[in-house]
C-alpha cells in the first residue's frame, strides 16, 4: 500500500483564458474543478496506474467536505483528519497562446495541536499496513516546519520507505531526518543547496550534494526531464533523463504526476532507471491535458520508448 499526506489539501480551479491580461476581464475557454494539493494529486495519478493508494492529511469545512466527496466520487481512497478551519481553494490561470501561467495558492486554514496530534496518531495507524509514504506540497499556519522530519524518523523505525516533495524549511528539516527519496524541482532545488545552477554540471552536482545532506537518493524535475542521484548497489549513481519538447495544454501538476510514476514503478519493483523512465513519461504526458494529476497510462506507455536516460559516472560512494 502507498500512503499519500497532503496537509494542505485543496478545491484546485484550472482555467484557460486566451490573452490573459492583469487588470482586464476575461472569459475562460475551458476550465475544471478537483480536489488537490501535491499528495492528492500524485494519489490521483497511482489510482489511475492502478496501484494501491490511500491519501490522508486535513480537510476543513465545506470545502474539506468537497474535497473528500470528489476524491470518493473518483474512487480514490481517503482518510482525512476533519478540522475545524476551511481547507484553501487555489487557482491556475493558463494563457494558451503564449503557454505562460500564473497560480494563486491560499495559504491555508489554522490547524491547531490537537488535530496535529490526530493526525499523527491516524498516519501511524495506516502505516502498519504501508510499504510508502509520500509526503507532498506545502504546510498549512499552525504546523510547525519540522512535521515531516518527525514523521519520517517514526515511519524509518517502522521499515516504511519515505518519499518528501516540499520545499524551503519543511524539505530543510526533512532531508536532515534522511527520507529515502527528495524530489524537488530546480527552484527548491536551489533553495535546499543555497546556491544557483547554471547548467546540467551543476544541476547533476546539487544532486549528489543532496545525498550528502541527507537524502538517500534526489532527483530535481526539469522542464525537459530531470536530473537524479540514485543509489545502486552501495554507489552513487547519477543520471540525467530527458524528453523531447511536447505541445503544453497545461503544466499544472505535472511535477506531481512524475512523481506518481517514480512511486508506482519502485513499488511495482522496477529498476531505479525504469523508476525514472516512468516518471517522465507520466510528467510528460499530465501536460497534455487541464487537470493535475490526470494522465492516460496508454499514452504513458508509448512515451516510454521515447525517453533517454544517461547514466554518468560519480567518483563517490553512499554508505
Amino acid at each position: 500500500m502507498i500512503i499519500t499526506v497532503t496537509l494542505n489539501a485543496a478545491i484546485d480551479k484550472s482555467l484557460s483564458v486566451p490573452n490573459f491580461r492583469l487588470g482586464r476581464r476575461h472569459r475562460t475557454v475551458d476550465q475544471t474543478t478537483m480536489a488537490g494539493g501535491k499528495g492528492v494529486n500524485v494519489a490521483r495519478t497511482l489510482k489511475t496506474l492502478g496501484q494501491p493508494v490511500i491519501a490522508t492529511g486535513f480537510a476543513g469545512g465545506p470545502t474539506g467536505t468537497r474535497i473528500v466527496e470528489q476524491l470518493t466520487a473518483e474512487s480514490i481512497l481517503n482518510d482525512f483528519v476533519r478540522i475545524r478551519e476551511e481547507s484553501r481553494t487555489n487557482t491556475a490561470v493558463y494563457d494558451p497562446t503564449t503557454g505562460e501561467q500564473t497560480e494563486i495558492n491560499e495559504r491555508g486554514p489554522l490547524v491547531t495541536e490537537t488535530e496535529v496530534e490526530l493526525f499523527r496518531d491516524k498516519l501511524l495507524y495506516l502505516a502498519r499496513g504501508a510499504d510508502i509514504v509520500v509526503f507532498a506540497g506545502s504546510l498549512p499556519r499552525g504546523v510547525e516546519t519540522d512535521i515531516y522530519a518527525t514523521l519520517v524518523r517514526e515511519l524509518r523505525t517502522m521499515g516504511v520507505t519515505t518519499i518528501v516533495d516540499a520545499e524551503g524549511d519543511p524539505m530543510r528539516n526533512a532531508v536532515r531526518a534522511e527520507p529515502d527519496v527528495i524530489t524537488p524541482n530546480v527552484l527548491e532545488a536551489e533553495e535546499l543547496v543555497g546556491h544557483e545552477f547554471n547548467d546540467d554540471d551543476d544541476r547533476l552536482s546539487a544532486a549528489g550534494e543532496m545525498v550528502s545532506l541527507g537524502a538517500g537518493e534526489a532527483i530535481i524535475t526539469l522542464p525537459d526531464g530531470c536530473v537524479a542521484c540514485l543509489k545502486i548497489d552501495g554507489e552513487r549513481a547519477l543520471h540525467r533523463v530527458l524528453i523531447e519538447p511536447r505541445e503544453v495544454v497545461a503544466a499544472v501538476g505535472s511535477g506531481d504526476a512524475f512523481l506518481a510514476g517514480y512511486v508506482a514503478a519502485r513499488y511495482a519493483g522496477e529498476r531505479p532507471e525504469e523508476c525514472l523512465r516512468r516518471a517522465l513519461a507520466c510528467g510528460a504526458e499530465s501536460t497534455a491535458r487541464m487537470g493535475a494529476g490526470l494522465i492516460d497510462p496508454r499514452e504513458v506507455d508509448r512515451l516510454l520508448g521515447e525517453i533517454e536516460v544517461q547514466r554518468l559516472d560519480a567518483p563517490s560512494t553512499v554508505g
